[in-house]
């Protein structure tokens, strides 16, 4: 039984009787239009030399002969109709190929294959002078095939004249590639090259070789053996455009079968027929051949269409990888693009009718823990399912990435699109209920890069995300284009600034409690651009830790700091400790340790200068790392700051797993200072606390005296804030301490 059944899909696949898939249809039909491309070219030039030939060979001599009676135009018209025919389709069918494989709609091969497809028919309007020229007549059975073979030319070029315009007309009007139409164009073509070969390799079987004598009579040429000699020149006519229609119907070997064994049993008969006529006899030899030529065509055809498949099947596996998500089976992004570009260039997309959606689930991580790994991928599905159900076909959609959707659609009740959506992911789920969150970008410029307008869409949904809103679709507008062209500036110039010193550290003093003496810096830093001038830091900072480029920016802060401390030693100035923030987003890219030391040592700057600050927000990621860094960086004679305690949902895990040497509180502990005792009470603890583990405390955002007093008060040892100036240039820095406006303190650094 498992041999018959091999047996039988063996059948089935070597003759094409399983389903193929569009993308194999797809395949099979472009390739029969590749081979479309290169047989319209032989035929066309063929045409041409043939029309050249007989120019040369019968209507010149013809026309110059004195005893010509005929009219120049009968006589050009009988000896070169058929080929301009021929020649008029050949030039049809190219252009028609070209534009369908290009995939590219033009309008000037549109204009070419109608002008050739209706000089054809033209030509075609001319048939009733066949019958007034007597070329086709009905006076001997022979010569009755011999008219119907060219009526049926006749009819076949006309069929496929309007079946070219039509296809031409549709396939410019956006039809569909692999269309019923494309097939009957390619199938009438390789019918008239079928007629034509007949009707040609017809005449040429039954006609015999006669000339005229010094009188003027027709004389008919004897063979070697005293018998009529037949003409036998263009038999073979008829096989080379079997040939052709053997190489242009690749589709399925069944219908390639049947075709060329119709095609050569109908021709066969006829030419058997002819004996029955007195004409001339089919040789028992050249049927042998022929039976041996058809049966070696049929198994070229079969070998041809099962490598096609082979190769359809290869490249539809290939294109899937490229071109579709594994997980939701939409457009993968890339293959999106394109299809985005492929779209604008083809339906000619103008301002403002298509735009761009990213849409996001907002509450997906939720989903993925409380329902597992599993689940959260059949949910994305289903998403993917909804946004491809809700929005038409005209649209383009793709997974971008984790659960984030993509949507090139018409821009046409797009936010009702988007409320349809919203409310059925809603109802996947009523216990949790996910929702979405949208941020939308209207088609400004046909020829900006997709890449380029999601990523604006992708703005305004970040642009919603922060705002306290309700809404689910935000659109991209003016103010997001200025402030998203920023960005774009910022990253895109962050090694510019660099490399011509645009970036500054600025230092802001912090001072002892005790005294309110001078007891380092922290050095922060500034842009100054010479293009939009002073850059602020919570413009600029942001932007490089989204695009993971901060490392860049703290990297050149740290070289500039050390730098001014190597120019103040050398210089006998009076040198501060500093203190520098390194960003969450730097742990990840580069070894901050080797960064530090490398830098340090390249200026010859003592250890114990500079200190390391971590915000607090950093230590929820990669804790093993983190503590690695910390104890390395010890190790190394560098102290390490945990900055911003209190800025967030502070947890003392912080305190008991990490070991800084000085806790920052966040200014916002001094938020509501005046007549809040909690506060107050908080602040004291807090500092109680890290002194009774080891740790000195600072306290930023000093403002006014009251605060300063209660945190020496309270114990705190190191104060930062306006009420001891903001942050200065290097040079206005050492200025003010040359002034005598700022102390430096005696104590040991610590």
């Amino acid at each position: 039984m498992g041999t018959l059944s091999k047996i039988w899909n063996g059948f089935l696949n070597i003759f094409g009787l399983r389903k193929k898939s569009k993308y194999v249809k797809n395949y099979l039909n472009e390739a029969n239009m590749r081979s479309a491309i290169f047989m319209s070219v032989v035929i066309f030039v063929l045409e041409i030399w043939l029309i050249l030939r007989q120019t040369h060979k019968y209507i010149v001599p013809t026309l110059m002969d004195p005893a010509n009676t005929y009219s120049p135009f009968r006589v050009i018209f009988q000896n070169t109709s058929n080929f301009f025919l021929l020649m008029s389709m050949g030039f049809a069918m190219f252009f028609y190929s070209v534009q369908y494989v290009s995939k590219v709609r033009s309008l000037k091969r549109l204009v070419w294959t109608l002008v050739f497809a209706g000089f054809s028919l033209a030509i075609c309007a001319l048939m009733p002078l066949e019958f007034y020229y007597k070329s086709i007549k009905f006076n001997t059975d022979v010569n009755t095939i011999k008219g119907i073979f060219k009526i049926f030319f006749y009819v076949s070029v006309i069929l496929f004249d309007i079946g070219m315009i039509f296809a031409s007309i549709y396939r410019y009007k956006g039809g569909k590639r692999a269309s019923l139409s494309s097939v009957m164009v390619i199938s009438l073509f390789a019918f008239v090259c079928l007629m034509f070969g007949v009707m040609v390799s017809y005449g040429d079987f039954v006609s015999v070789k006669a000339v005229k004598d010094a009188a003027g009579n027709v004389v008919y040429m004897p063979d070697g053996s005293g018998n009529v000699m037949y003409e036998n020149k263009e038999i073979i006519c008829f096989l080379m455009f079997t040939i052709y229609i053997g190489c242009l119907l690749i589709w399925n070997p069944i219908i390639s079968i049947g075709i060329l064994g119709t095609l050569f049993l109908g021709f066969y008969f006829a030419i058997k027929g002819a004996a029955n006529f007195g004409q001339r006899r089919f040789p028992e030899g050249d049927e042998v051949n022929y039976l041996t030529f058809v049966i070696s065509l049929a198994m070229v055809c079969i070998s041809i269409y099962n490598q096609r498949i082979s190769e359809a099947n290869k490249d539809e596996e290939l294109e899937e990888l490229a071109t579709k998500d594994k997980l939701t089976g939409l457009l993968s992004f890339e293959y999106f693009t394109l299809q985005v570009r492929q779209k604008i260039a083809e339906y000619h997309i103008e301002r403002g009718n298509s735009v761009y959606l990213f849409i996001n689930i907002t509450n997906f991580k939720v989903y993925n823990d409380q329902k597992g790994f599993k689940k959260g991928n059949e949910f994305l599905k289903t998403v993917g399912q909804i946004i491809s159900d809700v929005f038409n076909e005209n649209s383009l959609i793709t997974r971008q990435s984790d659960d984030h959707f993509v949507v090139f659609t018409i821009n046409l009740k797009v936010q009702d699109k988007i409320f349809e959506v919203a409310r059925r992911v809603e109802e996947t789920d009523p216990e949790i209920k996910p929702s979405i969150k949208v941020g939308a970008a209207e088609v400004y410029d046909p020829r900006e890069d997709p890449h380029y307008a999601v990523e604006k869409a992708r703005y305004a949904y970040a642009e919603l995300k922060r705002m306290s809103t309700t809404k689910i679709i935000l659109f991209y507008d003016d103010k997001m284009h200025d402030n998203y062209l920023m960005n774009q500036y910022i990253v895109t110039h962050i090694d510019e600034a660099i490399k011509n010193g645009y970036l500054k550290a600025y230092y802001q003093p912090v001072v002892w409690s005790k005294g309110r003496t001078l007891c380092g810096v922290e050095a922060l830093a500034r842009w100054i651009d010479p293009k939009y001038g002073f850059l602020s830091p919570g413009k600029f900072i942001p932007v490089l830790e989204n695009n993971q480029l901060v490392y860049k920016l703290d990297k050149e802060i740290l070289r500039i700091v050390c730098a001014d401390i190597r120019h103040n030693m050398d210089k006998g100035l009076p040198v501060l400790p500093v203190s520098i923030n390194f960003s969450r987003a730097d742990f990840g890219i580069i070894d901050i340790v080797e960064v530090v030391n490398e830098i340090v040592e390249q200026y010859q700057v003592p250890h114990e200068l500079l200190h390391v600050e971590i915000t607090e927000s950093a230590l929820t990621n990669e804790v093993d790392l983190l503590k690695n860094t910390i104890n390395r960086l010890h190790a190394k004679g560098f102290a390490t700051w945990l900055d911003d305690f209190g800025s967030g949902y502070s947890s003392f895990n912080v305190l008991k797993d990490f070991d800084f040497d000085v806790l920052k509180l966040d200014m916002a502990f001094l938020v509501g200072f005046n007549g809040n005792e909690k506060a107050k009470a908080l602040i004291k603890s807090v500092i109680s606390l890290a002194d009774q583990i080891g740790m000195k405390t600072l306290c930023e955002g000093v403002e006014t005296d009251e605060q300063a007093k209660f945190l020496e008060e309270v114990s705190c040892g190191r104060l930062q804030g306006y009420l001891y100036g903001k942050p200065l240039s290097y040079d206005e820095l050492l200025e003010k301490i040359q002034k005598g406006e700022y102390s430096i303190a005696d104590e040991k650094i610590n």
